[in-house]
């Protein structure tokens, strides 16, 4: 965290050293300076650069492991309406499984040769989907090729995950404490934990500025004020066990439902996610 922020804090001196040296005029851009700037019917695609900054910082510190790690798959888009006002577009989509097998000893191998070290897999599965988007409005004011911004947007997002269990010893009357590679031995067995889906509603207000490094192209940071609520889903576990002579698959409720305001103050900001943010325009 503390090598972030001093490349953040070198990045922003860099900036706005080359931004003293070569402008000493106040005032509106100069013709050379608004082939910068993006103009009415624009269209602007933005990533967050926080990671690129990470990779370098790691490159010039001799770490062993240096990974350029994109995070989230967020799509940023705006739109320019005039040549001081745009439209913004951010959609978010992140979908995860991951599976874990482990070996398992085969119960029923084993009864009948106890020295048996045939083996059966167990497999765990979780899965996560989230998506989100947010649409939002901003205004501009240029100081050379700083442009300084404010504006105010609305977000929708989804969330939801689950743990899913398979076993390679079926339970029966016969065996009704099957070996899992999980639990351990035990009379009641999990086949699913689903935590229940997230909906998010949120409105916010948010400023910051960019700088135009090259036309068009421009390095940028914003913070703002959130509030929103979070509405949560009941969550439950279906699980497996033998009644008497019967296997019984039931649904549990582990959760109630929910909901929860929040008011927060952000930096970074949520619309780019990371403290800098990177800008195209075409």
């Amino acid at each position: 965290m503390k090598r972030i922020l001093i490349i953040i804090t070198a990045c922003s001196l860099s900036l706005f050293a080359m931004a003293q040296e070569e402008y000493v005029s106040a005032g509106k851009p100069s013709k050379g300076d608004s082939e910068y700037l993006p103009q009415a019917g624009d269209l602007g695609i933005g990533v967050d650069g926080t990671p690129f900054f990470e990779y370098f910082g790691n490159m010039f510190n001799g770490s062993g492991y240096n990974n350029l790690n994109l995070g989230q798959n967020t799509l940023y888009f705006r739109y320019y309406l005039t040549d001081n006002s745009a439209a913004r577009l951010a959609i978010s989509i992140l979908s995860t499984k991951m599976v874990d097998n482990e070996y398992v000893q085969n119960d029923a191998a084993v009864f009948v040769n106890p020295l048996s070290r045939e083996q059966l897999i167990d497999r765990y599965t979780y899965i996560e989907n989230g998506y989100g988007i947010t649409g939002g409005y901003q205004m501009f004011r240029s100081y050379k090729r700083l442009n300084g911004f404010v504006g105010a947007d609305l977000g929708y997002a989804f969330y939801k995950d689950k743990d899913l269990y398979e076993y390679g010893n079926q339970m029966s009357v016969a065996n009704p404490t099957p070996s899992t590679a999980f639990f351990g031995p035990t009379g009641v067995r999990t086949l699913e934990r689903n935590y229940g889906a997230t909906h998010t509603v949120s409105i916010g207000l948010f400023t910051g500025a960019e700088y135009y490094f090259l036309p068009k192209v421009c390095i940028g940071g914003e913070f703002g004020l959130m509030s929103g609520i979070n509405f949560i889903g009941q969550s439950y576990r279906t699980q497996e066990r033998m009644v008497i002579s019967r296997h019984v698959e039931e649904q549990i409720a582990t959760e109630p439902s929910e909901h929860a305001w929040f008011v927060a103050t952000l930096f970074p900001y949520s619309y780019f996610g990371g403290s800098l943010y990177f800008l195209v325009n075409f």
